[in-house]
């Protein structure tokens, strides 16, 4: 695809993407309000209801109590009345049945009489306080055990009941309220103390069928608030219900039946907070519901729409604009298109500029002046735009380029010439390192060597040679820093070793005399740790001096490893003057004796892990039965598997010796042999 294609279709892209997110933000937006906007109306409309609702229950409640307090009043009339005629009666008439009689008949009388005022009958009745502890009353069923409203059995009620009677209130498991008035007959015995026998007169009523006025009452105000239901403006698919704790649909209008089983979050929540307003999932979409609790009668009511019809005004919106988006957008990509062939007739010349600039050979001494002659005929710069600046730019970076690339050639020839003496030096380094695997096999004695530089030349040393008696020298060194000086103090180092032990020194006398020399000749305060030590291999003594370097471990064939942990004294070649002492050890037959660098121990990980002395000696006891090659190998392997792709942080260099016997030059013998006989690659 052509730059000029990519530029009018980036343009057309961000049009493109600025009027989809114009539109998604405007669709957003207005869903939003209209959303905000159906939710107060949903409120507006539900405090309506529910005002006319409590309005309603307020004279609701005020017919009730006309209608209790009525029936209050005429229920101890006719108590006070019943209870006059008794006296009049017992004080006119002697004890007989013709009194008992009269009695009863005056009672019943007293019971019709409230008849044609009441709409529910009136029982009336004359008993004991005990027939009444223990029966109850049962014309009314009203039980001993019964509860009124004050939480009280009649029993209970008794125990404080006033001179002028008093007023109690039960309901059964049913519902159905019974109002009981007691009044005591005996005045005598009450001021005393009740007893069974003490005699009360009672009158007991229904109250459900004395609410008729307040249940006309409750009818009217569901009439009419089916009518204001009827009158609401709802969407085509909303509904409006009221609906009773019990689950029964009281009023309705619209569908309700997707929400039945979907709103008692929404119901749990009006209950304690008074209203709650959500979205819903239903089987025929997501509706919009509003929930109030009307506390008064303990109703719910609910008002829903399905967010789809919520949100068809803001869809119309978003498609008269997508409309005019790609009408805007057609435009614009027509005029993107015209601008751009304009635009891209300087790039094109400078883009055939630059296929002949790739034809100069920048080697060539007259390519600046080819360059020259290419910028100033196929660049304009004198224009004075971007286009211009680029141009200009261009022709400044084509002849730094040139001079960049004859730069670059020319360290890359010092470069190459450095890398070749670096590779000499590294041969003469390795050179100067003995070879020792021609010693290999010597009776009472087996060694080997390993040394792998960090970089191409390194500061690492060691050395083996033999003095008189048949006496071996070992020696071990790590010069600080790396490179090319670590290589000369080391070469400097090897040759005073030589030196001052053939010469006769003992290793402490040796170091203490190498100190001194390259304390003399050290401008730039290097230093080297040495490990020096004279081996008799006949007898297995070893006569060592250590200064500052890593104390050496010896392997028996079990496996157990021991540290020389003595030190002769501090770096050499810093101090003057310093005395090294010297100590002695034998080796076993059998054994190994292992020299080391740091480069072994401070080998790190990706993690920026040592590799450490207890991972050296687990190898070293793990290997402590194999010739030294292979141990330096094995050693060497571990620490690479642990090292993973972290490149070598400093030189590593291993030296073992083993005080071999006749076993031991069979085994490794067979070793070399099986070495030899494996295929190269």
């Amino acid at each position: 695809m052509t730059l000029r294609a990519k530029l009018a279709l980036s343009v057309a892209c961000a049009i493109a993407l600025s009027i989809a997110l114009t539109l998604f933000l405007t669709w957003k937006k207005v869903s939003s309000a209209i959303l905000s906007s159906e939710e107060a109306h949903f409120s507006s409309i539900a405090k309506s209801v529910e005002n006319n609702l409590e309005s309603s229950y307020q004279e609701y409640l005020a017919a009730k109590v006309r209608v209790v307090m009525g029936a209050k009043h005429l229920m101890r009339s006719t108590a006070i009345n019943a209870r006059n005629d008794i006296f009049i009666v017992e004080s006119t008439l002697p004890i007989s049945p013709l009194r008992n009689n009269l009695l009863n008949l005056l009672i019943n009388n007293h019971d019709t009489e409230l008849a044609p005022l009441l709409s529910e009958n009136v029982v009336v009745d004359l008993v004991t306080v005990g027939e009444l502890r223990h029966k109850g009353f049962t014309p009314l069923h009203v039980g001993e055990n019964m509860l009124n409203v004050k939480e009280q059995t009649i029993s209970e009620m008794l125990i404080s009941l006033p001179h002028e009677g008093e007023f109690g209130l039960w309901q059964d498991k049913d519902g159905v309220s019974k109002l009981l008035f007691i009044l005591p007959i005996d005045n005598d015995a009450f001021g005393r103390g009740i007893v069974d026998s003490d005699r009360i007169l009672i009158c007991g009523i229904v109250l459900r069928k004395l609410f008729h006025e307040a249940d006309a009452i409750l009818r009217n105000r569901l009439n009419a608030t089916r009518i204001n239901f009827e009158n609401l403006d709802l969407y085509e698919r909303g509904c409006i219900f009221l609906r009773s704790t019990q689950g029964e649909i009281l009023i309705q209008r619209g569908k309700y039946t997707p929400l039945v089983n979907e709103l008692d979050e929404l119901y749990k929540t009006a209950l304690q907070n008074g209203n709650a307003i959500g979205q819903i999932a239903t089987k025929d979409g997501e509706y919009l519901c509003h929930v109030s609790w009307i506390q008064a009668y303990h109703w719910y009511f609910i008002m829903a729409a399905p967010v789809e019809d919520l949100r068809e005004p803001s869809s119309a919106v978003v498609s008269k604009l997508l409309l005019a988006g790609l009408l805007i957008l057609i435009g614009a990509a027509l005029l993107t298109s015209l601008l751009v062939v304009r635009f891209m007739r300087p790039l094109h010349e400078l883009r055939d500029c630059t296929s002949e600039l790739a034809s100069v050979d920048p080697s060539s001494a007259s390519s600046l002046a080819s360059m020259e002659q290419v910028l100033s005929e196929k660049l304009n710069i004198s224009r004075h735009d971007e286009l211009g600046d680029l141009a200009r730019s261009f022709s400044s970076m084509g002849r730094e380029l040139i001079k960049n690339i004859r730069t670059s050639i020319d360290a890359m020839t010092a470069q190459k010439r450095m890398e070749g003496e670096l590779s000499a030096a590294r041969d003469i380094q390795m050179g100067i390192l003995p070879d020792l695997q021609a010693q290999h096999l010597e009776k009472g004695f087996s060694i080997a060597a390993f040394l792998e530089p960090a970089r191409e030349v390194g500061g690492d040393l060691y050395d083996c040679f033999t003095l008189s008696h048949d006496r071996k020298v070992l020696a071990l060194g790590d010069v600080s820093g790396k490179g090319v000086p670590a290589a000369l103090f080391m070469t400097m180092t090897m040759t005073l070793l030589r030196s001052t032990l053939h010469s006769g020194l003992e290793p402490a006398e040796a170091i203490k005399q190498i100190n001194h020399l390259l304390e003399e000749h050290n401008p730039g305060n290097m230093f080297v740790t040495l490990f020096l030590a004279v081996y008799q291999p006949s007898t297995g003594e070893l006569v060592y001096a250590n200064g500052g370097h890593c104390l050496p471990y010896i392997l028996s064939r079990n496996g157990q490893i021991r540290q020389l942990e003595h030190l002769s004294g501090p770096l050499v070649g810093v101090m003057p003057g310093i005395d090294y002492l010297q100590f002695k050890d034998t080796l076993a037959p059998d054994e190994r004796f292992f020299l080391y660098t740091d480069g072994l121990t401070e080998a790190m990980n990706a993690d920026k892990e040592f590799y450490g002395d207890q991972r050296l000696e687990a190898c070293l006891s793990a290997h402590a039965q194999d010739t030294p090659e292979q141990l330096h190998e094995a050693v060497f392997n571990d620490i690479c598997a642990f090292r993973g792709s972290e490149p070598p942080s400093d030189d590593i260099t291993m030296m073992t010796i083993c005080r071999t016997t006749e076993k031991t030059v069979n085994q490794e013998s067979q070793a070399d042999q099986r070495k030899n006989d494996q295929p190269t690659a």
